[in-house]
């Protein structure tokens, strides 16, 4: 029999996987943000969104809050739809003799990553599950303890032709995330299930859980440590690709697998001196100054309260990403804006000419005539038209 070290093939070599060059990104030890070993495990009821529902931000937000996701039709049956994936979690069973193939955690973590794209993700990475990724407790208060060796993260980006129709606060806002969250949830499920098949434990995390108080872990930590982005000013992990304009999900295993290192693409360097979300933030959430020490890591601290306030309120529309919209790396995969990120990752000199240029230009402009959707509000189970938006 050939020994494995003479395959040829995808799972044995190095080659791309999928739809963008991950493994041309210079890769790091360790995240660009700076990280202390003071890292407190957060409790879910302390996300912003539970802290409005709980009454924390107002009565306003609080009467709000309790209507995210069921407030656009379609963002409805979307969220239905996803919610409908719980019972393969529930009903999960770990073959009870572990598959005789290769036990290499190379071989397996592109064979696991190649599924991930056959199943449609953009970008797939594995790390260590960091314990301060785990929440401590979930929304109803119950205390959380998984052990899993590996987090396998699962990212999809946004349907770019309605992100350039919407003005960023609109009514399709939480149905373009819902589109993301939808397909990753899919994908996260059928993915562990596989995973189990296989004889080893798996779990799926996709953000639909919460509703129920399923949700175990923080996806940012993931993302950072599974070299799939960099913390950006908004406070939100950004892909050089993709830029914030993507959502994600993980799958938690045993399966043996190779984590990915952390990546460098001078992302920190570019946030420093780019102010472009902050300055088009309509709550003033995102932070113009300095980093600042938060919970262990170096960050640039958004103001949650004022971030969820204004999105929860939003009388315009579902939501608020337009931190999202007007980010310089949220652009099309053409080949001018390819050799602008090349150029920016390689040279602190083409960051500063990209940034004065995106700021010149300003943010690009909502093509309303690509608009496909109808602004509707469901209130005590009737669809009208909002009354700050008509058709």
């Amino acid at each position: 029999m050939k020994a494995e070290s003479d395959h040829r093939g995808v799972l044995f070599e190095d080659k791309q996987l999928g739809p963008f060059p991950m493994h041309r990104l210079r890769r790091v030890d360790k995240p660009t943000t700076l990280i202390t070993h003071n890292i407190q495990r957060v409790d879910e009821r302390e996300h912003a969104l539970n802290r409005a529902a709980r009454g924390d931000y107002g009565p306003a937000a609080e009467k709000e809050a309790r209507r995210i996701g069921v407030r656009y039709p379609l963002a409805i049956s979307q969220k239905n739809t996803a919610l409908q994936l719980r019972s393969l979690e529930q009903n999960a069973v770990v073959a009870p003799d572990k598959v005789p193939v290769t036990q290499d955690p190379k071989v397996l973590s592109r064979h696991i990553k190649r599924l991930g794209y056959f199943l449609k993700a953009d970008v797939m990475g594995i790390c260590q599950l960091p314990q301060s990724a785990v929440y401590s407790h979930d929304i109803k208060g119950n205390p959380i303890d998984i052990n899993y060796q590996y987090a396998i993260v699962i990212v999809m980006s946004k349907e770019y032709q309605t992100v350039k129709a919407s003005q960023g606060y609109d009514w399709i806002v939480d149905s373009i995330s819902y589109q993301c969250y939808q397909h990753l949830a899919l994908v996260a499920c059928t993915m562990a299930d596989y995973i189990r098949r296989l004889g080893y434990p798996a779990v799926a995390e996709y953000t639909f859980k919460r509703a129920s108080g399923g949700m175990r872990v923080m996806f940012p930590p993931l993302l950072l440590w599974a070299g799939m982005g960099e913390i950006s000013r908004a406070g939100i992990i950004l892909n050089p690709f993709l830029g914030l304009d993507f959502k994600a999900a993980a799958v938690l295993t045993d399966l043996p697998l190779e984590p990915d290192k952390s990546i460098d693409f001078g992302l920190q360097d570019f946030c420093q001196h780019c102010n472009i979300c902050a300055r088009a933030c309509p709550s003033d959430a995102i932070p113009t100054g300095d980093k600042v020490m938060h919970n262990g890591y170096e960050t640039w601290k958004l103001d949650e309260r004022r971030c969820a306030s204004f999105s929860i309120l939003n009388q315009k529309g579902t939501f608020c990403n337009t931190c999202i919209k007007v980010c310089p790396w949220t652009r099309p995969h053409t080949w001018p804006h390819n050799l602008v990120r090349w150029a920016v990752e390689h040279s602190s000199l083409a960051r500063r000419i990209a940034i004065k240029t995106d700021t010149i230009r300003g943010r690009e402009k909502t093509e309303e005539e690509e608009k496909w959707w109808f602004d509707l509000e469901e209130v005590d189970g009737i669809l009208r038209i909002p009354p700050t938006k008509s058709n």
